[in-house]
């Protein structure tokens, strides 16, 4: 008899991790689940938004574009009224190609996947720099998940310098303007690229 009901005893305790919780865990879970209802009103727009409380929160957030390679990010667009394509990225290529030691001896290694393209690979391999030169636009995009610090302060050095770079193409020197390698709308492109870098 003993023996039945310390099995029983043993059965009825094993089980009790299967039973529904004591009171008190119920209502934590409740409280729990409240608090991620009123997290999804915020985030979602609920019954009251953070907007009605503070102005400063109607800030409208422009989305992250994807770059061109599966899990790279858009850093830098820049539109063209006019590039002469060759001469171009036969210039910028070459820069990028000399910016291998900056901002320290071997902190970039440059490679081309094509003509269109200019690849720089972080020493720490966080993180790379995709510089594409298409037909109407430059763009600019970072590959890397998770960027060292380390990563984000060079890519910083690096696009600042790029975009002087551009800067120097289109506006600089006794050219005209047809026979320019690149021509923008306004020079207000080059700064919103400018401010756009992680380290500005």
């Amino acid at each position: 008899m003993k023996r039945q009901l310390a099995i029983v005893v043993a059965l009825v305790s094993a089980s009790r991790g299967f039973l529904t919780p004591p009171r008190r865990e119920c209502k934590r879970r409740a409280l729990d689940a409240s608090f991620f209802d009123d997290l999804s009103k915020f985030f979602l727009g609920g019954e009251e938004t953070p907007s009605q409380n503070n102005p400063a929160s109607e800030a409208v957030l422009e989305p992250v574009k994807d770059g061109f390679y599966t899990g790279s990010k858009r850093i830098i667009t820049v539109p063209a009224v006019t590039m002469k394509a060759g001469g171009l990225r036969l210039y910028c290529n070459l820069y990028l190609m000399g910016i291998q030691n900056t901002p320290d001896a071997g902190s970039w290694k440059a490679s081309k996947a094509d003509d269109s393209e200019v690849n720089l690979r972080y020493r720490d391999l966080s993180g790379s720099i995709i510089v594409r030169f298409q037909e109407d636009e430059i763009t600019v995009d970072r590959l890397g998940s998770a960027p060292s610090m380390s990563y984000l302060a060079a890519e910083s050095t690096v696009l600042s310098g790029f975009v002087e770079e551009l800067r120097a193409i289109v506006y600089e020197g006794d050219v005209s303007t047809e026979n320019r390698l690149l021509t923008l709308e306004s020079e207000s492109v080059l700064d919103d690229a400018l401010n756009s870098v992680s380290f500005g």
